[in-house]
């Protein structure tokens, strides 16, 4: 299988506390990886380093064939073209309407399209996440479901080739929480993207993981399906899917 994504023996500290220990991981092509850890354990901080919006301390990462540390700030700009980020805020502007929050990459990174072209393509993007009709809306007008889905929008205006998925159901209802989680996986096979989600939610986890990575002790404690994990007898393991996590229907 071809890889999209190679980390290896990654390492971050901040002072004294080790965030990531010889971290290591592979994304194929097509692949949607889910990283799970509890609060702090440097799950963020490993897409960060990623995506180069945080320096590491020593290691290998390697998106799309090229190093990250060896770019330059060009280089890299040019690379994060092909890499899509859902922040956990959705981050969206808020003096911009949604179809402005979708043009905006678009005008910085696609300068050659026309007002008409970038209109179609924020309108074919809106409507794959069901959200054409808010397209003159703020994002004060947005219930917290709607703010997530116009964050996914953005980060598919440009069709990436990897996502990042940072939270994507933290402070939604477990309706709410259903929806963006099958919403990811149906994008995920309409554009053809590889994606890396770290999160909490283990029942999103299990609707869009292919494969399950745990992030202890700041290193790449065991890997599997949903589950294969979810039948380890290791105690550290079980924690994850305690409390009926990863039940729901």
């Amino acid at each position: 299988m071809e890889s999209v994504l190679e980390i290896k023996n990654l390492n971050k500290s901040f002072g004294s506390n080790h965030v990531l220990r010889n971290f290591s991981l592979t994304l194929y092509k097509g692949e949607n990886i889910v990283v799970l850890g509890r609060s702090g354990s440097g799950k963020s901080v490993m897409i960060k380093c990623a995506v180069g919006l945080m320096k590491y301390d020593s290691g290998s990462i390697k998106v799309l064939g090229q190093e990250i540390k060896d770019l330059n700030a060009v280089e890299l700009d040019a690379l994060r073209v092909k890499m899509g980020f859902v922040f956990q805020s959705s981050a969206l502007y808020d003096s911009m309407t949604v179809g402005e929050n979708l043009e905006f990459p678009l005008r910085r990174n696609r300068p050659d399209l026309r007002k008409s072209e970038m209109d179609d393509i924020i309108k074919e993007t809106l409507d794959n996440v069901g959200l054409y009709y808010a397209i003159n809306l703020l994002p004060s007008e947005l219930s917290g479901g709607m703010k997530k889905r116009v964050g996914l929008a953005r980060a598919l205006v440009l069709k990436p080739e990897i996502v990042f998925y940072d939270e994507p159901t933290t402070g939604l209802d477990p309706f709410t929480s259903s929806e963006i989680s099958k919403l990811m996986l149906e994008m995920q096979n309409k554009y053809n993207t590889s994606s890396i989600t770290i999160s909490h939610d283990m029942y999103c986890a299990r609707i869009t993981g292919n494969r399950l990575v745990a992030l202890i002790d700041g290193t790449n404690y065991a890997e599997g399906t949903f589950e294969e994990l979810q039948n380890s007898e290791d105690e550290k393991i079980k924690t994850f899917f305690t409390h009926g996590l990863g039940k729901r229907k």
